[in-house]
């Protein structure tokens, strides 16, 4: 006799639940166009930024479109496999923190390879030492990180994950497992898109549940992600989100469970909805023993914008009361599992988010506060500003004198967190434009050691000589202290008067660490063939800066490619500085420059373009120029 085989009727409550929301309330009409999406796409792949919004799009890519303005320089630097934030002790864990960017839709002009003047503050991460992982997430189905977020986290050993997104709106999802020979095409397509513009590897997010006449879609879609990390390669990873499960159905688990496990297994990785709580982390640890798969590899979902608030249906997270963003806490490290930071809109928190307001400043006694802001003429610069702030005795209304209270004798601007080695190896190199000249003011750079055998911190400052901070520096920092680490880098502060406006100490323009011993243009590498050119971009015809590179021999490349990053792109050159006339336009991190219509148009029939390289490492290598007609 056989079996009785009964109805999932959870699967299908779900699925008429779905439909009938989809009745009651409709989705508006796609706006914009698609004639304006693709134009909009087109201008922004002028500018560095690139996306796919359909099926048909990713499919006819082909690994010879990208322009090189699009295309990442910065190889991934690794950090050492002990490293430790913060607080230099062998036994403290070390939990993995994936965070998910969902900015106001993504693709912003400020995030383009030649981004306008600042006027306002934008995101920008500035914790990146306690970052692994980053997600460029949009909504797009497939979402390229713009080359200024790979090489930004590239050089602090971030590794940069695009993302594919099947949302419910999504058409023809069934050709998201169509094969083609026999195999499934778009493993090796979302591959060599991670090559080509230089990404390490994709976050799949399928939000659309699974046609019902596709019978093997599940085991084709193990097979997807497998394929996909198979094409990647071992340095490259592949991240499944917890919604789509093997019965069909956007069902988010909130963890793993038997329903999401052979996806997770096949990517490899596992990043959870935020609706988990403990009993889910205890599940999910056991269950990952059972199955073969790391802690190490689940990152538990925090939503920085869910605060379980009274709205219509809350997004409700761990803790049940007052839950969501930060005070979700550090819960999943506590069962060796990692954490994910997602966000429709982090935080803006540019430097000026360092300094304490004025009026926090007039409720304590005569404070000096130092802090920084984005400076974007002529050029983006840090420019470091001081102000002594005076507040009233509570006895009466009168100022309270300098001498009736002790000012400290050190005020700092924490700019970056570190753990470099101290051991004299390194270097800092920092340009500024100096332009102090108060005499009762003296500020310089401080850094921060760890000294390891006595498990104290050591802060020394190196003070500015006045008479040379009004030109133009590269001031160099010796990072040299015995048995120690370099944990942090600053400005520090000293002064004597009451300034009733902000002082400006100096705009910061590069901060370099490199080695001691720093290659220079005597290894022999070259900027050669510098010109203009056109790129027809359908009916438009944008001006580019172009030129190329050489060395004097093959067996400088293999020298110089032994201790030292490589890029694919540019070889030894990190980036380039570009120059009209006397005025820098920007910073390249390609062999190309896009043109504005209004960089030609000063005074004058000839002008001078520049081109200054500079090599992995800080050293300066080559710099040529040609002199142009304007128009």
């Amino acid at each position: 006799m056989e079996a009785t085989t009964f109805p999932d009727w959870k699967r299908i409550g779900r699925r008429i639940g779905k439909r009938l929301r989809d009745v009651l309330n409709p989705c508006p009409p796609t706006s914009p166009s698609v004639e304006e999406r693709r134009a909009q796409r087109l201008r922004d792949s002028a500018i560095g930024l690139v996306y796919f919004d359909t099926f048909e799009e990713v499919e006819s890519w082909n690994d010879a479109d990208p322009d090189p303005i699009q295309q990442a320089n910065q190889p991934l630097l690794r950090r050492s496999a002990d490293r430790i934030y913060n607080t230099p002790v062998d036994d403290c864990p070390k939990t993995k923190l994936l965070l998910c960017h969902d900015y106001k839709g993504g693709y912003h002009d400020y995030e383009s390879v030649r981004p306008p003047p600042m006027t306002c503050e934008w995101y920008s991460c500035k914790y990146l030492q306690f970052v692994d992982t980053f997600v460029y997430f949009s909504h797009k189905l497939v979402s390229i990180p713009p080359p200024t977020w790979i090489n930004a986290c590239h050089r602090n050993g971030v590794q940069v994950l695009g993302t594919f997104l099947v949302e419910p709106q999504t058409p023809h999802m069934e050709r998201l497992l169509m094969r083609k020979g026999g195999v499934l095409p778009l493993a090796k397509q979302l591959a060599e898109m991670a090559g080509a513009y230089g990404f390490d590897g994709w976050l799949l997010n399928i939000e659309q549940d699974s046609p019902t006449a596709y019978g093997t879609w599940s085991e084709d879609l193990a097979n997807l992600l497998s394929d996909l990390r198979d094409h990647l390669g071992t340095e490259k990873r592949v991240i499944w989100y917890d919604s789509l499960t093997t019965g069909g159905d956007v069902y988010y688990q909130n963890g793993l469970t038997s329903l999401n496990a052979p996806f997770a297994e096949a990517a490899n990785c596992l990043f959870t909805n935020y609706k988990w709580n403990e009993k889910k982390l205890a599940d999910t640890s056991l269950l990952a023993n059972d199955v073969g798969l790391a802690t190490t590899s689940i990152f538990f979902g925090i939503d920085l914008w869910a605060q379980n608030t009274n709205m219509p249906n809350p997004r409700v997270t761990y803790p049940p009361e007052g839950g969501g963003g930060t005070n979700t806490g550090l819960r999943p490290l506590r069962v060796g599992t990692q954490a994910s930071l997602s966000s429709q809109n982090p935080q803006p928190n540019l430097l000026p988010a360092l300094a304490k307001t004025w009026d926090e400043i007039n409720k304590g006694p005569i404070t000096r506060v130092i802090y920084g802001e984005i400076n974007t003429i002529p050029q983006a610069s840090l420019k470091v500003l001081t102000k002594l702030a005076g507040c009233y005795e509570e006895a009466g209304d009168q100022p309270m004198s300098r001498e009736s209270t002790k000012l400290p004798s050190l005020t700092n601007l924490r700019l970056f967190n570190l753990n470099m080695p101290a051991d004299g190896s390194l270097v800092a190199c920092i340009d500024i434009q100096g332009i102090h000249d108060n005499p009762d003011v003296a500020c310089g750079f401080s850094m921060t050691f760890f000294d390891v055998a006595r498990q104290v911190y050591n802060q020394v400052p190196y003070a500015l000589h006045p008479y040379t901070i009004h030109q133009d520096n590269v001031v160099k920092l010796p990072i040299q202290q015995e048995n120690a680490i370099l944990v942090s880098i600053g400005v520090f502060v000293e002064c004597e008067s009451h300034q009733s406006i902000p002082v400006t100490l100096m705009n910061i323009t590069r901060i370099v660490i490199r080695p001691q011993k720093v290659v220079t243009a005597d290894f022999g590498f070259r900027i050669v063939n510098l010109g203009l050119k056109k790129r027809s971009l359908e009916t438009d015809a944008e001006r580019r800066i172009v030129w190329h590179w050489e060395s004097e021999s093959r067996q400088h490349e293999k020298t110089w490619s032994v201790g030292m990053p490589w890029s694919h792109t540019t070889g030894p050159f990190s980036s380039f500085t570009v120059r009209i006339g006397e005025n820098t336009i920007g910073e390249a991190y390609c062999l190309e420059f896009p043109l504005r219509n209004d960089d030609l148009n000063d005074s004058g029939e000839m002008v001078t373009i520049s081109v200054i390289g500079h090599l992995f490492g800080g050293g300066l290598a080559h710099s040529t120029s040609i002199t142009v007609a304007r128009a």
